[in-house]
C-alpha cells in the first residue's frame, strides 16, 4: 500500500538533503524560535515548503505536520499525515556542519506507513516501510530480541535541563543509566540517534520530551528493525500529541531500562 508513498518520500528527503548541503557553507542567518536554544534558518523553512509542495502535487488531500508550520491543528485518525522535520539538528547544522538529518514519515490511524531519515553529509538513507522492514540504503536492519544488556550498552539521549526534568528527578535517572551502562552520548539530532539504534551504533535512545517530527520516522525504523518504542512510563507513543517522552531499544534492553525509569521517575 505504501510503495508509491515510499518512493516519493525517498525522493523528497534526498532533495532536501542536497538543498541543505548547497547552503551549508553560506550565510545561514540563523534566527531564534522561543529560546536561545532553538535555532531556525531559511533552509529549514525552504525545505519544509518544498516538501509540502511536492506532497500536495501528488496527494492534495493529505495533511502536513511540519516543525516550521505547525500551529496546533488537530488531525482525524484516518487522515494521511506527513510528519516533517526539514532539518533535524539545526544547531548542529549551523555550528558543526554535520550531525543533522532530514526526517519525514507518513502516518495514518496512528500507525507509520513509511518513513526516512537522511544524513546528506554521509549519504546515508535510513528508511522503513510498515511490514517490510527497515534499511540503511539497501542493507536490511535488525535488532535481535535478546539484545545487549545495559552493562554492555552504549546509550544515546537528549537532555533538556529544564524544570520539568528536574521535577521528575530525571537527573537521577540519567545518573543511574550512565553508571549501569557503558556510557551516554548526546548528538543533538533525535532522528539520527533513533536511526543509529536501528542499525546498532547505539543500543538505546531516551528523552524526557520530543516533538512528533523528532521521532516519527525513527519510531518506525526501530519497530521495523525489531525493537520497541514507548514513552518512559511504558505507555504507547502517540504521534498526534504535541510531544512526549520516548524510550527506544531492542526488546530486552527496553524492558530493562523501562524497569529503571518506572522505579526512578514514576514510583
Amino acid at each position: 500500500m505504501s510503495k508509491p508513498y515510499l518512493q516519493l518520500l525517498k525522493e523528497i528527503v534526498i532533495e532536501l538533503g542536497k538543498n541543505s548541503l548547497l547552503h551549508l557553507e553560506g550565510h545561514l542567518n540563523a534566527g531564534l524560535k522561543g529560546s536561545h536554544k532553538e535555532l531556525v534558518t531559511f533552509v529549514d523553512r525552504q525545505n519544509e515548503h518544498t516538501a509540502a509542495q511536492r506532497i500536495h502535487e501528488s496527494y492534495p488531500d493529505h495533511k502536513i505536520l511540519g516543525e516550521e508550520s505547525y500551529t496546533g491543528d488537530a488531525f482525524e485518525q484516518d487522515d494521511f499525515v506527513w510528519v516533517i522535520d526539514p532539518i533535524d539538528g539545526t544547531t548542529n547544522y549551523v555550528h558543526q556542519k554535520q550531525c543533522f538529518a532530514i526526517s519525514i514519515a507518513l502516518y495514518r490511524n496512528g500507525q507509520g506507513l513509511c518513513g526516512a531519515v537522511y544524513d546528506p553529509t554521509k549519504e546515508e538513507l535510513f528508511w522503513a516501510e510498515k511490514g517490510s522492514g527497515a534499511y540503511l540504503n539497501n542493507q536490511r536492519l535488525w535488532i535481535p530480541s535478546e539484545s545487549t544488556e545495559l552493562t554492555q550498552a552504549l546509550i544515546a539521549t537528549y537532555i533538556r535541563y529544564d524544570q520539568e526534568e528536574k521535577r521528575l528527578g530525571f537527573d537521577r535517572f540519567v545518573h543511574q543509566i550512565a553508571n549501569d551502562s557503558r556510557g551516554i552520548r548526546m548528538i543533538g539530532c533525535g532522528s539520527l540517534e533513533l536511526a543509529y539504534v536501528a542499525c546498532g551504533r547505539f543500543n538505546a535512545y531516551f528523552s524526557s520530551y520530543q516533538k512528533p517530527w523528532d521521532f516519527a520516522a525513527g519510531k518506525l525504523l526501530i519497530e521495523e528493525s525489531g525493537g520497541a518504542v514507548t514513552c518512559l512510563n511504558g505507555e504507547p507513543v502517540n504521534i498526534y500529541l504535541s510531544g512526549s517522552s520516548i524510550l527506544a531499544a531492542g526488546k530486552d534492553l527496553h524492558r530493562e531500562i523501562l524497569s529503571i525509569s518506572k522505579t526512578v521517575l514514576y514510583s
